[in-house]
């Protein structure tokens, strides 16, 4: 587990690195904005994982938490214990249910089921899963109105199962970021950090056809110090900025604004 508080997911430089060699050469380049953390998984090129360590530990990179896919985890639990145990990390993301589990209510609670199974075996070794949203999660099913969000909240295990909630996918599925980083308390550790814009160059002229966007952590229309201020309270270990889109900007330069500005609030 990291020690420091911003942590970067490195999906958002995938454009940078089509390559295992384009990969490994960017590293540093993150490392020179001053991340000394980063969220991802399994190195490409098949690289040995205490391999990949010592080369994260020679750039002055560690790891957040770790991040699988739900059958990916099923299928060599293991593996993800021992990578997880070199490491030294206690969390495992899973970035989405695969999409059979997303058709409806029931698919969804049999995705949670699984969810609860792994989580508890990795529990034992002292590892959680950690579900990270995204805004189809607050669709409705029903007469009774439960959205996919509420199935997952109320039935994962709680002593198995917690929260990496992504503050620009709640917003964009019309939920409230504060409420529900409060709702997980004791069940969120991690946080994924991206903010939610109104599109600058917008030529739609319908009073609702407006443009939403990724942007830089500063750039949009999410309150960033309350935001802080309730991770601060929950105990939050590390803020892991993502940006899916960069809208033609090098992203390095994005993720070096997002990090400029989480310093300039008091982040280490």
């Amino acid at each position: 587990m990291a020690s420091t508080q911003i942590s970067l997911q490195l999906y958002t430089i995938r454009s940078l690195t089509p390559t295992p060699e384009a990969f490994f050469a960017a590293l540093p380049r993150v490392r020179a904005i001053g991340y000394e953390s980063i969220q991802g998984g399994r190195p490409p090129g098949g690289m040995p994982r205490r391999e990949y360590k010592a080369l994260l530990e020679d750039i002055g990179l560690s790891m957040s938490c770790y991040g699988g896919g739900l059958e990916g985890i099923a299928a060599d639990i293991g593996g993800y214990i021992e990578d997880c145990h070199l490491f030294g990390l206690d969390e495992i993301m899973i970035g989405s249910f695969p999409a059979p589990y997303r058709e409806n209510a029931e698919t969804y609670r049999a995705g949670i089921a699984e969810m609860n199974r792994l989580g508890r075996q990795l529990a034992k070794e002292g590892i959680r899963l950690g579900y990270h949203n995204h805004a189809q999660e607050f669709r409705r099913f029903g007469r009774d109105g439960k959205r996919a969000i509420d199935l997952i909240f109320e039935e994962t295990d709680p002593e198995a199962v917690n929260f990496i909630l992504d503050t620009h996918w709640i917003q964009a599925g019309g939920g409230d970021v504060i409420e529900w980083m409060k709702k997980c308390a004791g069940r969120m550790r991690y946080l994924h950090v991206k903010d939610y814009r109104i599109a600058p160059n917008n030529y739609f002229t319908g009073i609702g056809d407006t443009v939403k966007e990724w942007a830089e952590i500063g750039q949009g229309n999410l309150p960033w110090p309350l935001i802080l201020e309730t991770g601060r309270a929950l105990g939050i270990q590390s803020y892991i900025v993502e940006q899916d889109q960069t809208y033609g900007r090098d992203p390095m330069e994005s993720i070096a604004i997002s990090y400029n500005y989480l310093r300039g609030l008091g982040l280490r």
